[in-house]
């Protein structure tokens, strides 16, 4: 027997070894940043919510569970995805907003542990670690609610990493690519304006391999996306053509200037723009030289991903839009500049000098951005029904509220109708739809539940009738003062409030919120 002969098993065995123990120690990091995550995002989820943002994800999931279809019933721009399964949600633990925002927690979460695998494959441990963190500080700026676009953006997120895995997999690399192309499809089913930035990105990650798991990832995508198909038919081409044209009207209604540089989404959108087509180009040069390693791949699915995303960003640049799309390119830069100072330097000692300046540099980053707050748990005031709660930012504001809602309850009856939103109904941009979710014995007396420039005041939407007939009404004049620099400001017809001053009756006035009742109903 010769010396190759007996020396042959024993490095496959050191090599089995050695990455069982590099699994164990990514999963053990997995697992602490699940921890850390949870202990800087859940004291984000106790403020005060968005009354029309995060109201219209609870009044939609409520309205799913008593029957109603999105889009078909009811307006909504994004996939039925998020509203199905908010839905299930409460449908499960309760009808309550903490159950709502802990589906938040979890699009995050996916997040972290998608970029944490990405940038783990791209340069190491210590580099996925990096970019959970920094995701982690990005999103732990803000309100933590079940926001489609966060959860479109991890499953997307989710789907790459699984693709990733499965490149590298060796018997289970056709159930990860599945399992990749499921996640994909259900990012789809809560954002297809996202479709584009999610199939693009996932091309790089399947070239040179094995077609076999190109085939099983556009199957598990085509499974999920394919609810499509049957759920049009439900939804009719009437429906799908009227929300393809309130997008279209509303648009001009919703864009916003670019923000200056000097103010923190300045800077975070031209870092992140900067960042995003750096990965493009690094990534697509990285995989055609080396085209059987996935670093490069992984690079190019990033920026690709981010890139995709733009378009979204860009219709209405505030930082509620450029923040969510910062967080891959942003998070994704150390494990690059890693990864480019291991091939330029090589050796141990200059990859762990190199993570250690990098980590300075992202905690100077965190430390710069006037934005980011310590975690903290908040006390928010509520506004109260007889068996949920709505918190908001202001005390004043959530009496007055209470004392509204107290009185439909009180005087309605179950079936009947209710309208929510401006005082001034010449201009329907904005409303508090989470009385819709306090007040679920009520129907919504119109399709345009979450209010937009240019919907349900442009001509045809078969609004005025829908509150002809309305029941009730909840108006508020909050939002009378309207500005943003786009034709949101401009007045529409008055026969909204025409229709208000001869057919409704006011009941109850607090503070900037007014009850209307149906003035026959009332018998005056």
């Amino acid at each position: 027997m010769s010396a190759g002969e007996l020396s042959g098993p024993a490095p496959r065995a050191e090599a089995l070894q050695v990455g069982r123990r590099s699994a164990a120690l990514a999963l053990a990091t997995a697992f602490a940043l699940v921890a850390l995550a949870l202990v800087l995002l859940v004291p984000q989820t106790t403020g005060g919510g968005w009354e029309m943002d995060e109201g219209a994800v609870l009044a939609y999931a409520e309205r799913v569970l008593q029957g109603d279809v999105p889009h078909r019933d009811f307006l909504t721009f994004y996939g039925p995805g998020n509203p199905w399964l908010v839905a299930g949600a409460l449908a499960v633990f309760g009808a309550r907003v903490e159950v709502e925002r802990a589906v938040g927690v979890l699009y995050r979460i996916l997040v972290v542990l998608a970029l944490f695998v990405l940038a783990w494959r791209l340069a190491g441990l210590l580099a996925g670690a990096l970019a959970a963190l920094v995701s982690l500080v990005l999103m732990a700026e803000e309100l933590v609610w079940a926001y489609a676009t966060y959860g479109s953006i991890a499953f997307a997120l989710a789907g790459l990493a699984l693709a990733v895995l499965a490149v590298g997999a060796g018997e289970g690399s056709r159930a990860l690519a599945l399992g990749a192309g499921l996640a994909a499809g259900v990012a789809v089913l809560m954002r297809y304006d996202f479709v584009l930035a999610i199939v693009v990105s996932a091309a790089p990650l399947f070239l040179y391999v094995d077609s076999r798991l190109r085939v099983w990832y556009a199957g598990g995508f085509a499974v999920t996306v394919g609810v499509y198909l049957p759920y049009a038919l439900v939804v009719g081409p009437e429906r799908i053509g009227r929300v393809a044209g309130d997008m279209l009207a509303t648009g001009s209604g919703r864009r916003l200037p670019l923000p200056l540089e000097a103010t923190y989404p300045g800077r975070l959108l031209v870092l992140a723009t900067v960042v995003a087509l750096a990965l493009v180009a690094v990534g697509a040069v990285m995989a055609w030289r080396r085209r059987g390693a996935v670093e490069g791949r992984i690079v190019l699915a990033a920026g690709l991903f981010s890139i995709g995303l733009a378009p979204w960003v860009f219709s209405r640049p505030d930082i509620h839009h450029i923040r969510p799309a910062a967080i891959v390119p942003l998070s994704l830069l150390p494990a690059l500049l890693v990864f480019g100072a291991q091939e330029l330097l090589g050796g141990r000692r200059a990859r762990v000098t190199v993570v250690a300046v990098v980590a300075g540099v992202t905690l100077g980053f965190a430390l710069a951005s006037d934005e980011i707050r310590l975690p903290r748990m908040s006390d928010a005031p509520a506004v109260e029904s007889s068996e949920r709660a709505f918190p908001l930012s202001g005390a004043r504001t959530a009496r007055d509220v209470t004392r509204v809602v107290s009185e439909v309850e009180r005087l309605s009856s179950p079936g009947e109708s209710l309208f929510v939103g401006p005082l001034d109904l010449r201009r329907l941009n904005y409303g508090p739809t989470y009385v819709y979710f306090l007040l679920p014995q009520l129907e919504p007396a119109s399709y345009y539940m979450e209010l937009n420039p240019n919907t349900a005041s442009r001509d045809g939407s078969g609004f005025v009738d829908e509150l002809r007939a309305a029941d009730w009404l909840v108006l508020t004049s909050r939002w009378d003062d309207w500005w943003e620099p786009n034709d949101s400001i401009d007045f529409g017809s008055a026969e909204p409030n025409r229709v208000v001053r001869d057919l409704f009756c006011q009941r109850v006035r607090a503070g900037q919120y007014r009850l209307y009742e149906r003035c026959e109903r009332a018998g005056t």
